[in-house]
């Protein structure tokens, strides 16, 4: 192995040795000193096995990478999921086409990432697409070049150091909800929404895959539960969620007042076959007319968690979430004020006991006037 300087040629060339054949290879700089550099990195590249003469990459195009990807990963997520990842991997296509996974550079994702974010949102062409969403595409691409990195196609990931869109700038304030507001909520809601309302508050559910999505099969009003499938996001998500008795009054009435005949707690109005797909619009006019200040119906888990942190320890916390790990809830709960003040004002009775004197001194007239204050019981 070495440098070397070929007649006719300006660039240095480097020579080395892998799996007892020599090659031969352009640095493409004039300087000796870049050269010699390029020629340790090959070195190191070589001893750690990230480098080889004919990637599969080099023949093997982006959309070929998508297609196995796919058997090999989709096979054990949730259908949701699913639908998720196919939505990525076509905008992803309309990018990257069928270029040659080795010409894939992190200039290019870059470019991807920065093209992608200027684009109409599909639900609202006034909007650009949202920094979250760019961020999942981004993190399925990883996934995938991750996937192709382990099975020896290309030597190293390109997205592994992409930086990601900061989604804090994009999403609404998160805010505790009142009694107030809630019972404002529900007197704007239509019935149904009502409904899926009081029982999103009651057990902290996800809004569509466990919520809208939800069939009377699976809801036990004897035992007060709600049994899901094993179609869900985590193995603990499976666990059945205990119905409150405030929550099963409401679904017994409500399945003693509907009259379709439909499988599903909330059928769609327009195929009773169905659950019903979306509720943004009706929510964000119930929302208007209950004069709150819009939110995500999904804080509504949020809300329902941060509720039980007040009154429930943490582990009891964590299996009403169906959380794997108790830390999880630290993301659900919202402010949290009211529990914080209240824990200073304990602290501050044991400290100082019912009340101190505080001196207050005039640096003009240099009297001191002394003042009791009460400390809060």
């Amino acid at each position: 192995m070495g440098l070397y300087q070929r007649h006719g040629s300006r660039f240095w060339w480097m020579s080395y040795t892998m799996n007892e054949d020599r090659y031969f290879e352009s640095t493409k700089t004039t300087s000796k000193e870049l050269a010699r550099k390029i020629w340790k990195r090959r070195e190191g590249e070589i001893a750690m096995g990230l480098f080889k003469v004919g990637w599969p990459g080099e023949r093997m195009g982006f959309e070929l990478l998508c297609e196995e990807f796919e058997r090999s990963h989709f096979a054990g997520l949730a259908e949701n999921t699913v639908k998720g990842h196919r939505s990525y991997l076509n905008n992803l296509k309309l990018f990257f086409g069928d270029r040659k996974l080795d010409s894939i550079s992190v200039a290019m994702v870059e470019a991807y990432r920065d093209e992608r974010r200027q684009q109409p949102s599909k639900h609202n062409p006034k909007q650009t697409v949202k920094g979250a969403t760019v961020n999942r595409e981004l993190e399925c691409l990883k996934c995938m070049l991750d996937f192709a990195t382990k099975r020896g196609y290309i030597p190293e990931n390109p997205a592994a150091e992409v930086k990601h869109f900061n989604e804090l700038r994009d999403r609404p304030t998160r805010r505790m909800l009142t009694v107030e507001e809630e019972r404002r909520i529900l007197d704007a809601a239509p019935v149904y929404l009502r409904v899926a309302i009081i029982l999103l508050v009651q057990t902290g559910g996800r809004t569509y895959s466990e919520c809208f999505s939800l069939r009377w099969s699976q809801v036990d009003l004897e035992n007060r539960l709600i049994r899901l499938t094993n179609n869900v996001k985590t193995p603990g998500s499976a666990e059945p969620i205990p119905l409150s008795q405030y929550a099963c009054d409401i679904l017994q009435a409500w399945k003693k007042e509907e009259a379709s005949t439909s499988e599903y707690v909330f059928p769609s109005p327009v195929l009773a076959d169905r659950p019903i797909s979306t509720v943004k619009t009706v929510w964000k006019t119930t929302l208007k007319r209950a004069g709150v200040p819009p939110f995500p119906i999904y804080n509504l888990r949020h809300v329902f968690c941060t509720r039980l942190s007040e009154v429930a320890p943490d582990a009891v916390v964590q299996r009403a979430m169906r959380h794997t790990s108790p830390e999880t809830k630290r993301h659900y709960q919202l402010g949290m004020a009211d529990q914080v003040r209240s824990a200073v004002d304990k602290s501050n009775k044991r400290l100082y006991g019912k009340g101190q004197t505080l001196h207050f001194r005039d640096s003009r007239s240099h009297k001191t006037k002394e003042v009791k204050i009460a400390v809060a019981n």
